[in-house]
């Protein structure tokens, strides 16, 4: 980042290389939408290469790019008028060698649930099992405590649990609440 911050752009593609594909898939968990995902990625990096200087790496350089594609996802969700609930088939989903159809229908089911989560349980659910932070490193990104992220992953996991459950009615939180 100190490098990235002198304007090295040498570095900046070194960053880009390693931050592009999973700003990708973290936007695309947030707004349902790939072209979305690329445009918040994108700029994320453009953000990071403007305001290098002002990380003061209190926290992991990580964190601090995940917490600008956070609340930029948050801006082009609401920017989006509908949600897209396709299914991406990935070379690891076909090369694995299981049941194809069957890897393809509990993905749907899974990112059908995951989609019925609002933007926030979404984002802890995506940041832990998706990308591997801890809840402090989560709590920097989202920008609020540890309590809160322990207890939005406790609401996604009974949600998901209650989406995903064979005798569920398929309602969104929406439609809950």
């Amino acid at each position: 980042m100190a490098a990235v911050a002198t304007g090295d752009i040498k570095a900046f593609e070194q960053l880009h290389g390693k931050y592009f594909p999973k700003l990708m898939h973290f936007a695309r968990r947030i707004t349902d939408s790939t072209e979305a995902a690329e445009e918040v990625a994108n700029e994320t990096l453009m953000v990071v290469w403007r305001t290098g200087s002002r990380f003061e790496g209190r926290s992991k350089a990580s964190s601090w790019i995940f917490g600008i594609a956070y609340r930029l996802s948050l801006k082009q969700r609401q920017k989006l008028s509908r949600h897209k609930g396709h299914v991406l088939l990935e070379e690891t989903l076909i090369d694995d060698g299981q049941n194809v159809a069957e890897t393809v229908m509990n993905r749907k089911d899974l990112t059908s649930a995951l989609q019925q989560l609002t933007p926030e349980l979404r984002a802890v659910v995506e940041l832990t099992y998706y990308n591997g932070y801890l809840y402090t490193e989560i709590a920097e990104i989202l920008d609020c405590p540890v309590g809160t992220v322990k207890t939005r992953m406790m609401t996604a996991r009974k949600r998901l649990r209650g989406f995903l459950s064979e005798d569920a009615p398929n309602y969104s939180e929406n439609e809950v609440a």
